[in-house]
C-alpha cells in the first residue's frame, strides 16, 4: 500500500485558486467592503486581483484567509493541506514541498489555528464520557524540569451516538495543574473542562460518565484515543512541549472528527478563517475562546466505569 506522501496529488496553481475561491465564496463573489457580487478580474500583477464594479475596491485571493500575507505558492499550501490528513512535522514538510523550515512551521501552525478556531465553535453536547490523564515527554523529562514541564494533565471527552453507542465527537484538552491533582475519578476536577468546552445549554446534556483507560472489557475507547494521540506525538515529533501542545491535541481531534472529509473540510476552515501572524503563534498562551459551560453538578449520571 503507498503511503500518503507516495499518493498526494500533483497540484495545479490554476485549480488551487478555483478550490480557494470556492472556499472563500462558496455563495459566490462578495465584496468585502459593500458585498457586491460582480467584479473583474485583474491579472496584471503577480497575485491575481479581484476589482468589484460597484465600489472599485481591490482584494486578493488570500485576503480574508488564514493564507493572507502568504509568498509561498498555493499548490504548496495545498499540499500541505493534504498531508495534515496524516500528521507531518515541519521538518519533513519542508523537505517535501521545498520551503524552509521556519515556513513549514509557520504552515502547519497556521492550519492548526484553523482547525482550533472550528473546534472551539462545537461545544460537546448529549451524552458525555471523560477521562483524564497525565501527557509527559519522557525522553526530554528531568529531575531539574519544573512539574509544569515534566507533566500536563488533559481531559479525552468524546459525545457519543446514542443509537451506535460509539463515539460522535471527541476533544482532547489540557486543564490546569492546580484543579487537576490526580484527582483522576472525582467529577470536580473536570469543571474547567466542563466550564470551557462543553455546552452552556443544560438541557443539550443528558448524562456525564467518567471512564477509565481500562476496564474488565480491556482498553475503554478513550482509552485508546489517548494511546493514540501519545503513540503519534512520540513517533512524528519525538514529544511536544507545553506551549504548543494544545495545539497538537486539537489536530489529532480533528482527523478523528472530520473523518474522510479531513482535507475539504480544512480547505473550507482555511478559506473562512482569518489568519494569525508569527508573532501571535509564538506569544500564544491559550488557543482560542473558550464556551462557557453553566450548569452544576446535578447530571442524571456521575460514575465511574
Amino acid at each position: 500500500m503507498r503511503s500518503i506522501y507516495e499518493q498526494m496529488p500533483a497540484f495545479q496553481e490554476d485549480a488551487c485558486e478555483i478550490a480557494l475561491f470556492k472556499a472563500k465564496w462558496p455563495d459566490g463573489f462578495r465584496c468585502p467592503r459593500c458585498e457586491g457580487t460582480a467584479y473583474y478580474h485583474i491579472t496584471s500583477r503577480r497575485n491575481r486581483l479581484y476589482e468589484c464594479r460597484v465600489c472599485h475596491h481591490q482584494t486578493s485571493l488570500t485576503a480574508g484567509t488564514i493564507m493572507e500575507g502568504t509568498r509561498t505558492p498555493l499548490v504548496k499550501w495545498f499540499s500541505a493541506l493534504y498531508l495534515m490528513q496524516k500528521g507531518i512535522s515541519a521538518k519533513l514538510l519542508a523537505e517535501i514541498i521545498q520551503v524552509t523550515y521556519k515556513t513549514a512551521w509557520l504552515i502547519n501552525h497556521k492550519l492548526r489555528h484553523a482547525i482550533q478556531v472550528w473546534d472551539e465553535s462545537k461545544p460537546l453536547k448529549g451524552e458525555l464520557r471523560l477521562y483524564g490523564d497525565f501527557y509527559a515527554r519522557p525522553a526530554m523529562s528531568g529531575v531539574f524540569d519544573p512539574p509544569d514541564q515534566r507533566d500536563q494533565p488533559a481531559v479525552v471527552g468524546a459525545s457519543i451516538d446514542p443509537e451506535s453507542g460509539e463515539v460522535a465527537e471527541v476533544k482532547i484538552k489540557r486543564v490546569p495543574h492546580a484543579q487537576f491533582r490526580r484527582r483522576l475519578y472525582d467529577v470536580e476536577s473536570y469543571g474547567t473542562f466542563l466550564w470551557r468546552h462543553v455546552t452552556d445549554v443544560q438541557s443539550e446534556i443528558q448524562s456525564i460518565e467518567i471512564v477509565r483507560q481500562s476496564d474488565s472489557e480491556g482498553v475503554t475507547e478513550l482509552g485508546l484515543i489517548w494511546r493514540g494521540v501519545i503513540g503519534w506525538l512520540a513517533r512524528t515529533f519525538g514529544g511536544i512541549g507545553p506551549k504548543h501542545l494544545q495545539a497538537y491535541l486539537d489536530e489529532f481531534c480533528y482527523r478523528i472528527n472530520a473523518g474522510t472529509s479531513a482535507f475539504a473540510t480544512l480547505l473550507n476552515l482555511c478559506g473562512i478563517t482569518r489568519t494569525v501572524t508569527l508573532r501571535g503563534l509564538v506569544n500564544k498562551r491559550r488557543a482560542v475562546r473558550s464556551v462557557r459551560w453553566t450548569g452544576k453538578t446535578s447530571f442524571r449520571q456521575q460514575k465511574v466505569s
